[in-house]
């Protein structure tokens, strides 16, 4: 069946990755971490049937989908950070993060609308589940205030009972997270 259905992958209906709209590119992600999120599930199901490959392709692809519009998302906020050197840069400014600071701000900046416990950071940003929820709170606050130099001091906001996220907008600066 899956056979029959196989689908040509290109861009789905509506889809536009030069679009400049923010919030579109927000949506899109959204649409593909659910979209990946069930295929994952649906794989796990298949073990190792015939289409199981063919699925495992379709995951890639869209993965690799995903991945581009983080980037576009990224590239549109104007926030850019540099993974071998750890370096954010932002409004002409750069600041020099820990390893931990920069994997944390990029974990939250591609995965924008969406509130993460400590729990989940500490697993999802790190891959690291044994840092207590008192350990990424001091990380967060770190982060926040070493933010502020280049602009950025509330673009990662506390949703009550939700976790961390990034704010949906910081005003004047031309970044916009919803």
């Amino acid at each position: 069946m899956l056979r029959e259905a196989r689908r040509d992958w290109s861009d789905l209906p509506g889809e536009d990755l030069a679009t400049s709209a923010l919030p579109e590119v927000a949506g899109w992600i959204s649409i593909y971490e659910e979209m990946a999120a069930v295929l994952r599930s649906v794989i796990g199901r298949a073990n190792g049937s015939v289409e199981s490959e063919e699925l495992q392709r379709n995951l890639a692809w869209i993965e690799g989908r995903l991945s581009s519009w983080r980037d576009r998302h990224a590239e549109l906020a104007g926030v850019t950070i540099d993974r071998a050197t750890h370096t954010l840069t932002y409004a002409g400014k750069s600041l020099r993060l820990t390893r931990r600071e920069a994997d944390l701000l990029d974990f939250l900046l591609r995965h924008p609308r969406r509130p993460f416990t400590s729990r989940q950071l500490a697993t999802l940003a790190w891959q690291n589940s044994r840092l207590s929820d008192a350990q990424v709170r001091t990380y967060i606050m770190r982060l926040r205030s070493r933010l502020r130099e280049v602009g950025l001091e509330e673009v990662i906001t506390v949703a009550r009972n939700l976790g961390y996220g990034i704010k949906a907008s910081t005003g004047g600066a031309g970044f916009e997270r919803e």
